[in-house]
């Protein structure tokens, strides 16, 4: 049996990030954890920029959409202009 090393657990805390309590309790509760990860990640880089949370998250297009829709509908992310979001969202792929 193999033991994580004290750099492991450094490189390992270096690329992590964090997924709010909040997201599994309550009417939260329901949103898939594709949405719930691509929330932590928006939270994290503080960024809405579609095109670079679906590349890091490596999300398909469809995904995404489906991830947005499923955010504003649970009233933790506001689209202010759809016509700009989908131009993000194309550019993803």
């Amino acid at each position: 049996m193999e033991y994580l090393t004290e750099y492991d657990l450094n490189a390992i805390d270096n690329n992590t990030f964090r997924v709010p309590r909040f997201l599994f309790s309550g009417s939260y509760q329901k949103i898939s954890a594709d949405s719930k990860l691509l929330f932590a990640l928006m939270m994290e880089r503080q960024s809405t920029a579609l095109d670079e949370l679906g590349k890091e998250s490596g999300y398909s297009l469809t995904l995404m959409k489906k991830c947005v829709k499923e955010l504003t509908k649970a009233g933790l992310i506001q689209v202010q202009d759809p016509l700009i979001l989908i131009t993000q969202m194309r550019r993803i792929l």
